[in-house]
């Protein structure tokens, strides 16, 4: 029997969404393969090793008896502004200045394996598991606070120095583990199907909240008199499954579709508030923290996907997917789509040259749609395979203050400009 092994040492990941609110709603729970992600996030079709197992148990057929192994690791990094509005003497606009500028991370590790074996050359089956992260609650923030000095002339001091910080940090990571299987039926060579199930369990976990206020002076006049919090919630474990079908209807076209089963997770006591006037979640509540536990829905994704592969003077694929994403009115999140382009040109040096678009109606109905742009491109050397991908993405809008400081009377909502790359390195080694 010939084998295979498949190796993806390193991927370093900064993926897309609206960080200020992974808190309620978590981060996206449909992320994939550096190959995938660099040709527009299409994990249907063009997901690697024993990520299939996660999207598409039905590409666990590899069309030759071969074994598997991969491991990755992830990071997500983001970077967020945030700005005030700043008005003349005649109350008319002039600029947003920032006032705090933020940047965080999230590490995750990822792998499995996978094995396919013909059967009397009536088909094949394929068996796969997998482990990664789903989602992740990340959230920092922290805002440096000054206030004024009055100094004489010839005197040396700032007239703004920094008295204290507002700090807010919110943790957790959920991990799903997957069992998978895949069956293949070649009809004669008339019809080339393949059918899979998968199994995924989400693991118990921990959430934790801490807010302080840091001060270093007796002046807390720009201060806020919030309370400090340190919290810490269990979260159960849920399963759900996903049901998948792919055909190859000829040499150039193959179309896949697959269905993924909510999962709900959620502590013993959860508390959430969402702001009646923009609809947008509450940290604080009446000055009291407006957060307790978690209560977690991984919405119900239906997938389609086709892939188109040209032969003519180097090898080109192009990719097209669809993702229906239900909440079900949960927390009031809007049912959303994910349409998907990306394309794979083979050089005629065998380099590829991926790239894609990805476009998001938005879950929260006061939140713009989202578009990242994904590239990527790889390298064959023997037995080594070098994958790199990239994701890139940019989103705005209008929040209250986070920290609300005594006296403050501004009615104008902060802009907050939330900005993710995604960088992903994967090592392939194969024999």
């Amino acid at each position: 029997m010939h084998y295979k092994l498949i190796i993806i040492f390193i991927s370093i990941s900064f993926l897309s969404g609206q960080s200020l609110f992974n808190r309620w709603i978590g981060s996206d729970p449909f992320t994939g393969s550096a190959r995938s992600t660099s040709m527009g996030h299409t994990h249907l079709l063009n997901s690697t090793g024993s990520t299939n197992v996660r999207f598409n148990p039905a590409k666990l057929i590899k069309g030759n008896s071969s074994l598997i192994i991969d491991m990755q690791m992830d990071r997500f990094s983001i970077f967020e502004r945030w700005s005030m509005p700043v008005r003349d003497s005649f109350g008319e606009f002039l600029t947003n200045a920032d006032y705090v500028a933020n940047e965080f991370s999230q590490f995750g590790l990822r792998g499995g394996l996978s094995v396919s074996i013909n059967i009397l050359k009536l088909g094949e089956i394929g068996l796969g598991l997998h482990t990664a992260p789903l989602s992740h609650f990340t959230y920092h923030y922290l805002e440096e606070v000054r206030g004024s000095n009055q100094i004489e002339d010839g005197e040396y001091a700032s007239k703004d120095p920094i008295i204290g910080y507002h700090n807010l940090k919110s943790s957790g990571l959920l991990q799903v583990s997957s069992l998978g299987a895949g069956v293949g039926i070649n009809f004669f060579n008339l019809l080339n199907l393949s059918i899979g199930m998968s199994l995924n369990q989400i693991h118990e976990s921990l959430i934790s909240d801490i807010v302080e206020i840091d001060t270093l002076y007796s002046d807390v006049t720009n201060l806020s008199t919030l309370p400090d919090i340190h919290q810490e919630s269990k979260l159960s474990k849920s399963n759900f499954i996903i049901l998948s079908a792919q055909c190859k209807l000829n040499s150039n076209i193959i179309i896949a579709s697959s269905w993924e089963d909510s999962a709900m997770v959620s502590s013993n006591n959860y508390d959430w508030t969402i702001n009646s006037t923009n609809g947008l979640f509450q940290y604080w509540d009446d000055g009291n923290y407006a957060i307790n536990g978690i209560n977690y829905l991984k919405p119900e994704i239906i997938s389609f996907g086709v892939t188109y592969i040209s032969n003519h003077q180097g090898k080109m694929s192009l990719n097209f997917e669809l993702n229906q994403i239900s909440y079900h009115n949960h927390l009031t999140l809007n049912d959303y789509n994910s349409f998907k382009f990306g394309f794979e040109y083979i050089t005629i040096m065998g380099t590829p040259i991926r790239g894609g678009l990805t476009y998001k109606t938005p879950m929260i109905s006061s939140l713009e749609p989202l578009s990242m742009f994904t590239f990527g491109t790889g390298k064959t050397v023997g037995n080594l395979i070098l994958d790199l991908a990239g994701t890139y993405s940019l989103q705005s809008f209008k929040y209250p203050d986070l920290f609300l400081v005594e006296g403050d009377i501004r009615s104008d909502y902060d802009l907050v400009r939330d900005s993710q790359l995604y960088l992903s390195l994967s090592l392939t080694y194969q024999f």
